[in-house]
């Protein structure tokens, strides 16, 4: 757990600012900057953000905006400090003040190998000359209200990297949605029409999130989840009514990925709910074309339970794509272990038993199980006082000790509705 945060920068800053911008800049590693044009920057109420401990003053972040665009002119973070994800975070903070000002192109100067180039290819920054490096944000400034009213966020490439135990689901979605986008004018010559609707269906636990999630960074588009439960609250009990709202609204996005997580308790069949309900499935039915005539929008809807949804919402036509999210197969697993297990340095694992002892465990279930495995050997290396290695049966008896969240029944009904309901 981080003891340090960012915040904006106050007035009162100024004088702890200077100081480290030149404490950083007689430093060999340091990075390069104007240190005259940084700090009557600072005067001029530039946007700017600071790092801070409860009792240190660590990093800063200062931009300048003129002719349409925002530069970046210092970023400086306390030696003792550096390369803990703190220079990442600024520019994250830096960049919503811009945002927010209106500024959407954002660049800087860096020299070759340059402290903070890690910081600045973190946040999406590409080089595009000898020392320029330049984000192009995939926001636009009028959007972000309305992505930050519906709970919006922008996602980092490191969703869709660390997704472990969905490789058939990335490769569709490289296939089937990013390449058409990459490939545009080529597709359209072949009549290939990008997807713009996706239903996910699977037992909980699944990751049906996490690939929804993946899928907007992958896109580097904003991802809005829409919780019925805070809809209901916002609309004063009307669904129908703030759902409507929300999609209207977030149709003016340039581009966004819309989340719906556990549709089938708000789309369930007409004929088994009441008329409040009904009314909710038919504006969900009229979202689809929404989203089918608007270049740039995506719309992901979950399930638990695929069956119990009205037949108009998931008939051909209504999603592009209808794709299962079980359990990972054993190479999933496998990959999910050593992903759960490369942050213990001092383990003796063979992986492979584990792998056969948890056929049906959910990414959910390995995290779970990793976990007792390391609490039960920091307990013996407490109860013996030395540090003894997280060992193969540590693993095995976690395994043991845990009930998967997926039955062997409810994986049966899984796979009889894939087979029934997959459009791929």
């Amino acid at each position: 757990m981080t003891n340090w945060h960012v915040r904006s920068y106050d007035t009162t800053d100024h004088t702890a600012t200077v100081r480290l911008l030149e404490e950083v800049r007689s430093d060999a590693e340091g990075p390069s900057f104007d240190l005259t044009d940084t700090v009557l920057a600072l005067r001029e109420d530039t946007p700017a953000v600071v790092a801070v401990t409860p009792d240190q003053f660590v990093g800063v972040a200062v931009a300048k905006y003129e002719r349409g665009h925002a530069q970046v002119l210092a970023l400086a973070i306390a030696p003792a400090w550096r390369y803990r994800g703190i220079g990442s975070a600024l520019l994250q903070a830096l960049e919503n003040q811009l945002l927010h000002a209106g500024h959407r192109r954002i660049t800087t100067l860096l020299a070759p190998g340059q402290f903070g180039e890690l910081a600045f290819r973190n946040r999406g920054f590409s080089k595009t000359g000898l020392t320029l490096y330049e984000k192009y944000e995939p926001l636009r400034p009028a959007d972000v209200t309305t992505v930050e009213r519906w709970g919006g966020t922008l996602l980092t490439a490191a969703e869709w990297h660390g997704l472990a135990g969905m490789a058939d689901g990335k490769r569709l979605v490289e296939q089937r949605l990013l390449l058409p986008i990459k490939e545009n004018e080529l597709a359209e010559t072949y009549g290939v029409v990008t997807p713009t609707a996706m239903l996910l269906f699977g037992p909980p636990g699944t990751g049906k999130t996490s690939f929804a999630r993946a899928v907007a960074a992958r896109l580097e588009w904003p991802f809005v989840e829409l919780l019925p439960s805070r809809l209901v609250a916002a609309g004063g009990g009307n669904l129908a009514a703030e759902l409507r709202t929300a999609i209207t609204e977030l149709m003016q996005v340039e581009r966004v990925v819309v989340f719906i997580d556990e549709v089938d308790e708000i789309a369930q069949s007409r004929d088994a709910v009441g008329p409040e309900s009904q009314s909710v499935v038919n504006e969900l039915l009229k979202a689809i074309p929404q989203f089918r005539s608007a270049p740039g929008r995506l719309l992901i809807c979950a399930t638990n339970s695929i069956a119990a949804l009205d037949p108009a919402f998931i008939r051909p036509g209504r999603f592009d794509l209808v794709l299962p999210v079980g359990p990972p197969d054993a190479p999933g697993r496998r990959l999910l272990l050593d992903r759960f297990l490369e942050r213990i340095d001092n383990k003796q694992v063979d992986i492979e038993p584990v792998v056969a002892a948890t056929e049906l465990f959910t990414p959910a279930d390995l995290a779970a199980t990793v976990q007792r495995a390391v609490a039960a050997a920091f307990h013996r290396a407490v109860d013996r006082g030395e540090r003894l290695p997280v060992t193969t049966d540590d693993l095995l008896a976690a395994a043991r000790s845990s009930r998967p969240t997926i039955s062997s029944e409810e994986l049966e009904r899984f796979r009889a509705d894939a087979k029934i309901f997959t459009r791929s």
